[in-house]
């Protein structure tokens, strides 16, 4: 099941395990929060999750929900990687996860057919500096699509009044809210997320946005990773553990 280089990690709160390898990008706590976000109603049918790395979104919500959950990535290795963590925890014949560019995705995908969709996207843009052109790169800038790009491909997928969930860089909300508007969507919850109570800015915003909906926005209160003691707070405790 693991080949050289890789490690098991656990996903306490799911009882699952993940595959994951330094070699390429591994989740971190911004996946966990966007899959807490997301929210599922007996209404929803069909679950998209793009930009989606080594399945990582899939995986926790196939943990609330029977439902079908397509994801489309990029990189061949990180497809190869979650496919096998489905196997591991056999949910293979719900989740399936697709290795396209996901600027082809109307070549692979019907109009208006998806119910939710979940993106954890590129967080810089490419006038911020790169350290290095690799797996790493791809993941956190926008080297193969950009933030328009993604909202583009979302706003094909979605029937109408279905949800995206997204989490981005906190100094980038107003853009993606902007992105969301020029696309049809409008936001409808936004939280902030912040490393700690002492924190004089955000880190984080995640997000629900509804295509096609008149909806106004409501500002939830902050989500902080850890507590006064540096420890982690007990939102953050529940996320993990549930």
């Amino acid at each position: 099941m693991l080949k050289d280089g890789e490690r098991l990690d656990e996903l306490f709160r799911e009882s699952m395990q993940i595959i994951q390898s330094r070699s390429v990008f591994s989740f971190s706590v911004d996946a966990l929060l966007l899959a807490d976000f997301t929210k599922i109603t007996k209404r929803d049918k069909k679950i998209m999750d793009l930009c989606s790395g080594n399945g990582i979104i899939p995986l926790l919500l196939s943990h609330r929900t029977s439902l079908p959950i397509d994801a489309v990535e990029i990189q061949e290795v990180l497809v190869d990687m979650a496919e096998r963590s489905f196997d591991l925890n056999e949910k293979s014949s719900m989740l399936t996860i697709h290795n396209i560019d996901i600027k082809n995705i109307k070549s692979h995908f019907e109009h208006s057919s998806y119910d939710v969709i979940t993106v954890n996207p590129p967080y810089f843009t490419n006038d911020q500096p790169l350290k290095t052109l690799g797996p790493h790169s791809i993941a956190r800038h926008e080297v193969m699509i950009d933030l328009e790009g993604i909202i583009a491909a979302a706003r094909y997928l979605i029937k109408n009044k279905g949800r995206l969930y997204m989490v981005h860089r906190a100094e980038r909300s107003e853009e993606v809210t902007y992105q969301l508007m020029q696309n049809g969507f409008r936001v409808k919850k936004k939280q902030f997320v912040y490393n700690d109570p002492a924190s004089r800015t955000a880190m984080f915003v995640v997000l629900e946005a509804a295509f096609h909906s008149q909806a106004y926005v409501d500002i939830l209160q902050p989500f902080y990773i850890y507590g006064p003691d540096n420890k982690y707070s007990k939102a953050m405790l529940e996320v993990y553990y549930g």
